[in-house]
């Protein structure tokens, strides 16, 4: 497939950063859960809902225990499967991972996890009267807190029955436990931050001011009118969508700027601008707050397009969802405490599928590779991909260059690869340099083939394109062909549709993209709008067709909703992108 080249203009802005496993933590209450079909008709008082809407630092603390599987000073909760066939701890051990983050219950591989939510429970017994914990009078309530003690300690129900023997015995102390069962009286009751009666408020951190601020206008714009689509609409689950914002172009950047929003109270983030900060992605991990599609931060190979140019493969073809934006290094083992959820592959999955190409090559089947990277956390992303991906293959050890951005020097490359005996030269960093290295190793007679991120030259046309012209491989995760054409027609009719000023279309498709996955996840997540629902809903998103974006999955271990690229090369006469490979795939 072929498409044009586009021009540009302007310094670079934002572009895209790029299973639950079958619960046994908590199978029975009870046996009265177990009726699928018992009596729904309890339900709390108005004072009792309102109770919860704020919940006692007693209840606090149970929540943590309920939905992470640890205390408030970090002591991970222990369990064991009856019998000891198994021991339980953190988050495995965590209650919600069987009967729901909202105690709604459960049934998976033919195990069911029967309701926990109070009124679920009370109705089911046909037990009235106080809650579990909340200390609002004796008799039935006390008995139910009294037989959720039982259940929780023993596996016992109220009659002393055994319960399931998948079901964990729980070791926890007596203050811990007292918070649990409290928290118990509020499941499915409470609200999250940034969700009310009538709403759910949602954030992004984005460039209101400053050079950058067409980009953060442009991206926001098309947030709102993502959400004022389904608010029109009705909204989800009658709670209407509402986006909060706030400029990340002052001082403290945008992890100031995530900051304020998560002190405001927003469920989640999305969309919203983030450069892979560690202290951020904390802070993300301990609030539990998910950030659906980050917009990565400004000068980083791999943004995507401009107003007017998509992106490498842009034109009239993909809306300029470049990748190779900063990212962690290792996506999977960062797991489920990670909380940012981005979409197109950062450049450690980038750099795998380099190497993957390579290796397939029959004439380089034990290719070496010299590895040019900058030095930052982006370039040392794309070294430990390809260093990762060449072990798997059981190629030789990869060299590597690092050099400080603005600083290469061209020399050295072509020294290093005749040094070395490459066989391919993978490069990451700016256009500029990697035009300077191509040079260098034409002068020294080295025809290798160089593998770069197709975001080292978006925007850029004309003689610097020309320069890598035939002899570059670009690695371009986003679509191509009819889909790359369909999904831009539909997303400039979205915009028209909606009265978004024309602006950077790589911005707006990729602020589209988010939006379209975070709104999936919140129907799929049930009307009681909860982080840790959200980020269950995220995690069994597969092959969901978001628009300007290939197909996205996410895992319980898999932040990264594609894990692939095409290879892409220059046609010197034409000035346009040619094919030069099929999909190609990694393993998470």
């Amino acid at each position: 497939m072929v498409a044009r080249l586009g021009a540009r203009s302007g310094r670079a802005r934002l572009g895209l950063l790029a299973a639950v496993p079958v619960g046994i933590c908590a199978v029975a209450a009870w046996a009265l859960g177990r009726d699928e079909h018992a009596p729904r008709a309890y339900a709390p008082a108005a004072g009792e809902a309102a109770s919860c809407e704020e919940l006692s630092p007693a209840a606090r603390r149970g929540k943590r225990i309920y939905q992470r599987g640890a205390t408030e000073d970090g002591r991970a909760v222990e369990g064991a499967i009856a019998g000891g066939a198994a021991a339980l701890s953190g988050r495995e051990a965590a209650c919600a991972g069987c009967h729901g983050p909202s105690g709604e219950g459960t049934t998976e591989g033919g195990v069911t996890a029967p309701p926990l939510a109070a009124e679920r429970r009370l109705a089911a017994s046909g037990e009235r009267g106080g809650g579990a914990g909340q200390g609002r009078g004796t008799g039935d309530g006390a008995m139910t807190a009294a037989a959720l003690v039982t259940a929780i300690r023993e596996g016992r129900g109220p009659a002393g029955q055994w319960l399931s023997p998948v079901m964990p015995r729980y070791r926890l102390a007596e203050a811990d436990l007292s918070d649990l069962v409290e928290y118990l009286d509020c499941v499915g009751r409470d609200l999250d931050p940034g969700v009310t009666a009538g709403s759910v408020a949602l954030g992004a951190a984005l460039p209101l001011t400053g050079p950058d601020a067409p980009a953060g206008v442009g991206a926001r714009d098309v947030l709102m009118a993502a959400f004022a689509e389904v608010n029109a609409r009705g909204g989800l689950y009658r709670r209407r969508l509402e986006l909060r914002v706030e400029d990340s172009a002052g001082p403290a950047g945008d992890a100031g700027a995530t900051a304020r929003l998560l002190d405001r109270g927003v469920l989640a983030l999305v969309g919203s601008a983030f450069d892979g900060d560690p202290a951020l992605r904390a802070r993300l991990s301990e609030e539990r707050a998910p950030l659906v599609g980050p917009l990565a931060l400004a000068g980083a190979p791999g943004l995507a397009g401009g107003a007017g140019a998509p992106g490498l493969a842009g034109g009239a073809g993909a809306p300029g969802l470049a990748g190779g934006a900063p990212g962690r290094a290792r996506d999977v083992a960062a797991g489920a405490d990670d909380m940012v959820f981005q979409v197109l592959p950062g450049p450690d999955v980038l750099a795998r599928v380099a190497v993957k190409h390579l290796a397939g090559a029959p004439a380089n089947a034990a290719a070496a590779a010299l590895v040019v990277h900058t030095r930052d956390r982006a370039g040392e992303a794309w070294a430990s991909g390809a260093r990762e991906e060449a072990a798997h293959r059981e190629l030789p050890p990869l060299s590597a260059l690092p050099f400080e951005p603005g600083r290469l020097s061209p020399r050295d490359v072509a020294d290093a690869a005749r040094a070395h005996g490459a066989k391919a030269v993978l490069f990451w960093g700016p256009g500029a340099e990697l035009a300077s290295a191509r040079a260098a190793l034409d002068a020294a007679g080295s025809a290798v083939p160089i593998y770069a991120s197709a975001g080292s030259i978006a925007g850029h046309a004309g003689a610097l394109s020309r320069d890598l012209a035939g002899r570059v491989l670009f690695l371009y995760p986003g679509s191509l062909g009819e889909r790359e054409r369909a999904s831009e027609d539909a997303l400039r009719a979205f915009l028209r549709r909606a009265g978004v000023a024309p602006g950077p279309l790589g911005i707006q498709a990729s602020a589209y993209v988010a939006a379209q996955i975070a709104i999936e996840a919140l129907k799929r997540a049930g009307a009681h709008a909860t982080r840790e629902g959200l980020i269950a809903a995220l995690e069994r998103l597969r092959d969901f067709d978001a628009g300007p974006a290939p197909p996205v999955t996410f895992a319980r271990n898999r932040r990264t909703g594609v894990f692939g690229a095409s290879l892409l090369w220059m046609d010197p006469t034409s000035d346009t992108t040619v094919r030069a490979s099929e999909w190609i795939e990694v393993v998470p």
